[in-house]
């Protein structure tokens, strides 16, 4: 499991992580202080509060192909 911070301040963000979420075949769940959410959930990460960067949890291997490509197209949200 890999554990990020990313910036999901506009709705741009949002879809392109979603989008790259959903053609992952390992989980993906964004955390805020209060809740857990799939990332493969436009709904569920709309509902929020994404003014500051929230976590993510990747449970991949860190040597998997889809790992790696997933971080390529989210790469430049990633603050950490």
């Amino acid at each position: 499991m890999v554990n990020k911070k990313i910036n999901l301040d506009t709705i741009d963000k949002v879809q392109a992580l979603v989008g790259a979420a959903t053609e992952a075949s390992f989980e993906i769940d964004i955390l805020t202080d209060n809740f857990i959410v799939n990332a493969k959930s436009i709904m569920g990460i709309f509902s929020l509060d994404r003014s500051s960067p929230v976590n993510i949890s990747i449970n991949a291997d860190e040597g998997d192909e889809g790992f790696k490509a997933f971080l390529e197209r989210i790469g430049e949200y990633i603050v950490d």
